[in-house]
């Protein structure tokens, strides 16, 4: 009953409001009809801008799922074929250890201890793993994955720290998702190790220790990737001493994911990064993660683009209206309504070029057109150079710049922005003189 007179209030107010506006409409219109007429054909422009500007945006969300389910599915087919984010699981280290449990007899009821034989974790003296991921490119279609090559050497020193001889054990998985693994060597105390007949299903190695007895077990291979790699210690809660882990890779853009360990140095050159973690008595639920892109890949900046249509078009317009009502040109509504519609046609030629050619030539071939357009259609209705210019300055700015823009995704915000106060200088010194209150 309340939400039924609360809505009845509310639409109630709206028709005093919106009789208000028609009464003092209807009075203006009596009293300055010219007045009116403007307001109309002002709001005419902020529809005609809307539509398109909603037009454009649509056409954006349809960019995106394509690009979306495009490279989802050549991503599938790449990490079929090649070989996709690796994972290599840190070995692990046990003992044969007895623990003593409680059960019950389930004939007479009674409760009997037993002792059974359990894996006890054993910390790592030491891991050091030196890593290269150097790129090696996938293409599929017009679009580019940042594949790579992986270069695995992991030295572990294991040590038994228990006061007795111990039946300890060593096992490495290989990595989950990698293409083809190949030249796997493993080294016992730096002899070849022939003890493990099959590495299918990993490195295995056991074998009584004495106490404080140690050894160093290295295991390098090659394999192949897509986008990222980890070596993920979270996977499993193990204590090591000494931790060094050093990734060499050639990718520019680069990012350490969420959740997973910061290196503790960064070493970069004109052609390598080397990231280094270093770290002692570590216990850690994080990974050591990096993913990796590539440039040229520009589905997500062109949706972007589109979806920041609505601004270019808005300020393009405005500058237009400006600079008309300052020169005293007059345009129709419906000659906005051409200059927009070609303004829009970019994006509409746009969307489907990106499909057929590189996403850099089919925005570059659709803004010269679209440009070319307005250019031609100002010369038509034959308003004077000043227009045709002020037209070729608008594109070029809320066009041209806007687009190339969105390619520098660091900077695109800043970029858009020195557009629109080098624009907004023009149009101060080109109206500070104009009286503004002949004009409305």
């Amino acid at each position: 009953m309340e939400a039924a007179v609360l809505g009845g209030m509310i639409f109630l107010g709206v028709c005093f409001v919106l009789g208000a506006f028609i009464f003092i409409s209807v009075r203006i219109f009596q009293i300055n009809p010219s007045f009116i007429t403007k307001i109309l054909k002002y709001l005419m422009i902020l529809f005609i801008w809307l539509f398109f500007s909603a037009a454009s945006i649509m056409i954006g969300l349809r960019i995106d799922s394509r690009h979306n389910d495009s490279y989802s599915r050549g991503m599938k087919s790449v990490n079929e074929i090649w070989g996709g984010s690796i994972v290599q699981d840190p070995p692990t280290l046990t003992y044969a250890g007895k623990v003593t449990e409680e059960y019950q007899n389930t004939t007479t009821g009674e409760f009997k201890e037993r002792v059974k034989s359990v894996d006890e974790g054993l910390a790592f003296e030491s891991q050091k793993i030196f890593i290269k991921i150097h790129k090696n490119i996938r293409q599929k279609g017009l679009l580019s994955f940042p594949g790579y090559n992986l270069d695995f050497v992991g030295t572990y020193k294991i040590k038994n720290i228990r006061n007795k001889v111990s039946n300890v054990k060593f096992y490495l998985a290989l990595p989950l998702y990698a293409g083809n693994i190949t030249d796997i060597s493993i080294e016992m105390d730096g002899k070849p190790y022939k003890g493990d007949t099959n590495l299918a299903n990993g490195v295995d190695w056991s074998g009584l220790m004495n106490a404080d007895e140690e050894h160093e077990i290295k295991i390098t291979y090659k394999a192949q990737g897509t986008g990222s790699f980890s070596y993920s210690l979270a996977a499993t809660k193990l204590e090591i001493k000494e931790l060094l882990v050093q990734v060499e890779t050639d990718f520019t853009h680069y990012t350490v994911p969420d959740l997973a360990m910061v290196p503790s140095t960064i070493d970069s050159d004109s052609k390598l990064t080397k990231l280094n973690w270093n770290t002692k008595n570590l216990i850690t639920g994080q990974n050591i993660s990096l993913s990796f892109e590539i440039p040229g890949n520009y589905g997500k900046v062109a949706s972007k683009l589109y979806f920041y249509s609505p601004l270019a078009l808005l300020l393009f317009v405005g500058m237009i209206v400006l600079f008309t009502v300052a020169k005293q040109t007059h345009l129709h509504p419906m000659q906005y309504l051409f200059l927009i519609a070609s303004f829009t046609i970019f994006y509409l030629l746009g969307s489907y070029l990106i499909s057929y050619m590189s996403i850099i030539l089919g925005i570059l071939t659709s803004l010269i057109i679209s440009t070319g357009i307005m250019l031609y259609y100002a010369k038509l209705i034959n308003k004077g150079n000043f227009l045709i210019g002020l037209i070729g300055a608008s594109a070029l700015i809320f066009q041209w710049f806007f687009s190339i823009a969105f390619f520098f995704p660091e900077h695109t915000g800043l970029l858009i922005t020195i557009a629109s106060v080098l624009a907004f200088i023009g149009l101060l010194k080109s109206t500070a003189e104009v009286n503004w209150e002949e004009k409305f």
